[in-house]
């Protein structure tokens, strides 16, 4: 195996980097259906930019937004520690049977405890994977799109602070075609990528995502805003006026509320299908605590600070210290939607186990 290949297998399957890194950046493909957009022309009349659960921060120098991750962050991860409850347990009692059960085994049992064992390396690593998924890394994975220099500064999960020039980038939509779609890989957002001089690919990366009832209308709403941020004399205005909450995101960690939030909003934007599915809003809300906690804030760079500095008069301003307090229903509601998921998972597991405490 070639010191690149290993490198990539390290970055894959033990440090589970599968976003915005160097090696996805080499090997994320232009499959499916896929439309480039111009940074210089408007989408449809009716498509005005949003924030769309994205945007940590505004002002007249820069437009902060989370990764295309942050909004599903902790589901994968919480489906691996689920997993590996009964798997864990059950490899070890393999490894104890085979280590000194031998003897009071038939010879074809043995064979199949023995060929069952040789899968144990192949769940770990899925374990692993689906755990540094989301878990014991950064919190998120900001960005920050500078009109004054007309600069993109993101982090990435292994090559640090990226910049890269505005106009270098070439954005498109990415959309599964049906035969995905029956697979089980939907997915609508928009994609980013810069060639060297040579035209190889530098970095490819999912700018724009959103998962909700407006699917692609929703992520180009989100690449509406950023795009006039950048192009349009008033972009700033037009993004600080945006009547959406920011993400509670600036330089902390989310809080307990706020990710109930956003767990409400990963499953759909209707309260009837949050309330029906409320053991989806507990599974996303527990992840999403989950993984924010054993997580670390990100901090820009002096240098992007810098580079990013903000007038002390700037008048459109918007971060979480000038968003208003949550209203009484902000809060209540994914808080009702969490418990009740709890209640509902709790009483069926006791109905399924009752006999046997």
């Amino acid at each position: 195996m070639s010191s690149t290949s290993s490198k990539d297998f390290i970055n894959l399957v033990i440090r589970g980097n599968w976003g915005f890194s160097s090696t996805m950046s080499r090997g994320r493909g232009m499959g499916g259906r896929t439309q480039a957009l111009g940074k210089g022309n408007r989408c449809a009349s009716k498509t005005v930019g949003s924030f769309n659960g994205s945007v940590i921060a505004v002002n007249s120098t820069y437009i902060e937004l989370s990764d295309s991750g942050n909004r599903l962050r902790g589901l994968v991860s919480f489906f691996g520690i689920m997993a590996a409850f009964p798997l864990l347990p059950g490899a070890a009692m393999l490894v104890y049977i085979i280590a000194l059960g031998y003897g009071e085994m038939p010879v074809a049992v043995y064979f199949l405890v023995l060929l069952a064992s040789l899968f144990i390396p192949l769940i770990l690593v899925l374990l692993n994977v689906s755990i540094r998924w989301d878990m014991f890394r950064k919190t998120h994975y900001p960005m920050r799109f500078n009109r004054r220099d007309r600069k993109v500064y993101a982090w990435s999960q292994d090559m640090g602070v990226v910049t890269m020039n505005w106009d270098d980038i070439q954005f498109y939509t990415s959309e599964a075609t049906k035969s995905q779609d029956r697979r089980g890989m939907s997915r609508e957002e928009i994609r980013g990528y810069v060639r060297d001089r040579n035209g190889n690919m530098l970095y490819h990366l999912v700018f724009f995502k959103y998962e909700g009832l407006k699917g692609m209308k929703g992520v180009l709403e989100i690449w509406e805003l950023v795009r006039r941020y950048m192009e349009e004399s008033d972009g700033h205005i037009q993004a600080h006026q945006v009547d959406q909450r920011l993400l509670d995101l600036d330089g902390k960690r989310e809080s307990f509320i706020h990710s109930l939030i956003q767990a409400t909003q990963v499953l759909a934007d209707s309260r009837a299908f949050q309330l029906i599915f409320a053991p989806m809003v507990m599974w996303a809300g527990t992840g999403r605590i989950l993984a924010k906690w054993t997580c670390r804030v990100p901090r820009w760079p002096e240098w992007v600070e810098e580079k990013c500095r903000v007038a002390p008069d700037d008048s459109y301003v918007r971060n979480r210290h000038t968003e208003p307090p949550l209203s009484a229903k902000e809060i209540l509601w994914p808080l009702f939607c969490f418990l009740l998921g709890w209640a509902e998972v709790l009483a069926i597991l006791y109905f399924c186990f009752r006999g046997y405490f």
